[in-house]
Formats: C-alpha cells, sequence, structure tokens
C-alpha cells in the first residue's frame, strides 16, 4: 500500500501530540517517520512557553520531530530558531494554516494568505536569518485556492523543499471536504512536491489518495491517528486482529499514562489531559458516546482506572481492524 520512498508524518494536534503521545505512539503501534509538534506561539517580550520548548528536546523524542511556531513577525520567529537549536532541534516550521478566526483575525495561521505581500517580506527574512533548516505548513488558502498560487513563487525561488498543504480552506476550519482539485492544480506550480495533509482516516482513504497524487510520497496525517493509533502501521501493511490492536491500545495507553503521571503537577492534570485523549480514542469502541461519557463523568485517579477497566473490555469497531 505504501511505496518505498513515502514518509509518514504524524500531524500536530493542540494540546495532545505532545513527546508523551509521540512516544507512546511510537513505542506501541509505531508507522510513522516523524512528527510536526504542536505550535509554539510567540511574544514581542520574546518569552516562550518553557513546557512547549522542552517538548521539543531531542532527549525527550523518540521521533524525529520538527518544532512549528504561529507568528506573523520573522523577527520572532528567529527567536524561537534559536531557542529550539540550543535544545538540538534541526528543523522549524512556520504555520500558515491555522484555521481558527481567532488567530487568522490577527493576521497569523491562514490569516496570513490574505497578504501576499507580508507573506514575502515574513519568508524572505526568516530563509535568510534562521539558524536551523525552515519549512512551512500552509492551507490551500484563507478563502480561495488563488491566494496560494500568489505565495507559490516565493515558495520557489526561496528554494523551501519541506512545504505542507492541507488540502481546504481557512475558513473551512476543519469542517467540509478537501479540494483535491485545488491541491492537484498547485503541483505543476511548484518546484517540490509538497507533503499532503487532510482527510486521511483509513487506510482505504490513503490508498485513494496515494493513487490519485502520484507524484506526492509525503504524507501528514493527525486526527485520523488519533482516533485509531494503528493507522499508520495499517499503511504500511500490518494486519491487527482483536487481541493484538488491544493489546497495543493498552500498552499505549499505560504509556501516556505514565508519561502524564510524571509531570509536574500531575494529579490535578491528569483526567483533563487524558479526557483530551479519549476524545479520539473512544471512536476505536462500537460504544464510543458510552465510552467517552464514562471517561467525562470520572473525578478521581480511582474512578479513572475502574472506567478504562471497562472501556478495555468493550468490542472494537470492525471498521478500526480492516
Amino acid at each position: 500500500m505504501l511505496n518505498q520512498n513515502d514518509k509518514l508524518i504524524l500531524a500536530p494536534i493542540r494540546g495532545v501530540t505532545n513527546f508523551i503521545y509521540r512516544n507512546s505512539l511510537e513505542t506501541s503501534f509505531g508507522g510513522a517517520d516523524s512528527a510536526l509538534a504542536p505550535y509554539i506561539v510567540t511574544k514581542e517580550s520574546g518569552e516562550l512557553n518553557k513546557r512547549q520548548l522542552e517538548d521539543l528536546d531531542v532527549s525527550k523524542n523518540l521521533l524525529p520531530t520538527t518544532a512549528q511556531v504561529l507568528t506573523k513577525s520573522a523577527k520572532q520567529f528567529i527567536h524561537a530558531a534559536h531557542a529550539y537549536k540550543e535544545l538540538g532541534v534541526t528543523r522549524i516550521n512556520l504555520n500558515m494554516g491555522c484555521p481558527y478566526p481567532m488567530v487568522a483575525n490577527r493576521t497569523k495561521g491562514s490569516g496570513l494568505l490574505l497578504h501576499p505581500d507580508k507573506v514575502k517580506d515574513l519568508l524572505y527574512e526568516i530563509k535568510r536569518d534562521c539558524p536551523i533548516e525552515f519549512t512551512v505548513k500552509i492551507r490551500l488558502g484563507r478563502e480561495n485556492a488563488q491566494e496560494l498560487k500568489e505565495i507559490i513563487p516565493f515558495i520557489n525561488e526561496l528554494n523551501i523543499t519541506d512545504f505542507t498543504i492541507h488540502a481546504r480552506y481557512g475558513c473551512q476550519i476543519y469542517k467540509g471536504s478537501v479540494d483535491i482539485d485545488a491541491f492537484e492544480q498547485c503541483l505543476p506550480l511548484l518546484d517540490t512536491t509538497p507533503c499532503y495533509n487532510g482527510d486521511i482516516r483509513t487506510p482505504n482513504d490513503f490508498s485513494i489518495f496515494s493513487k490519485r497524487l502520484t507524484t506526492v510520497n509525503r504524507w501528514m496525517i493527525g486526527r485520523g491517528v488519533l482516533s485509531n493509533p494503528a493507522l499508520l502501521a495499517q499503511i504500511r501493511g500490518e494486519v491487527f486482529n482483536e487481541q493484538s490492536y488491544r493489546a497495543k491500545l493498552i500498552k499505549m495507553h499505560k504509556s501516556l499514562c505514565d508519561g502524564y503521571m510524571g509531570l509536574d503537577n500531575a494529579k490535578s492534570d491528569f483526567l483533563t489531559r487524558m479526557r483530551e485523549q479519549w476524545f479520539y480514542l473512544k471512536d476505536i469502541f462500537d460504544l464510543d458516546h458510552k465510552v467517552y461519557k464514562k471517561i467525562k463523568k470520572v473525578k478521581t485517579l480511582e474512578q479513572y482506572e475502574q472506567a478504562t477497566e471497562w472501556i478495555f473490555e468493550q468490542e472494537l469497531k470492525e471498521s478500526i481492524l480492516n
């Protein structure tokens, strides 16, 4: 199903795909070649979130992971790049895809796509001064694909060879369908074939996209993995029965629990963090609504343990195993 040269990249999901998740996935189901970290937000003061910075410390990460920054300031981006370099990070990504209005309305994320002149200045200054390899993640546009087409010449001129396109528009947020036609129309305009991102939720989805996008060999997958952590391994051809899947899921869950309990303020944050995980993991089970209801109701660690013991006895969805 996967060509020899294809690469699978774990996409960033804010609040969920931190180093604990990335490591837990790698040691249980596996399948990812690398990951893109959730973005860090820069400030005029230069202050950066310490926990988010340390999430990329290479000594903590089993997967090669690219840092990501949300900003409209080249100076702030460069400041973050130097901070990441000190942690051993070798690659950093500019987020020009975040779709949420509170971000876009501040001319950040996909909001930048409405201002090609600002994008040009931003990209050129970052490329000139960035101390580590510079990559970009983008949407097809904020409102339409013409916005991306106006930016592509800058991508080519700067020889940005790691370039990911989420095949939606910012105004869609995460709703509606991806626009594969518009994605395809960008390919001949780009000097480098981009990484594809968007709506790969099953091995069959991957098969459909890869057969159509024959020149693409890098695939970024996020929500599909969170709802089925075996997805990347399945795309690689690994087959799971209910017993083997359940065993790996329990192993992954234990790794997540151990990781979160090892953090500062572990007991007060644990249930909140695990609810974020189960928002997606519930999709593995036939009784997905009951599974998530169980998790939402727990108020103590003891109740959480009882709930998960019940959950792991439930039937897996047939669609997950195929």
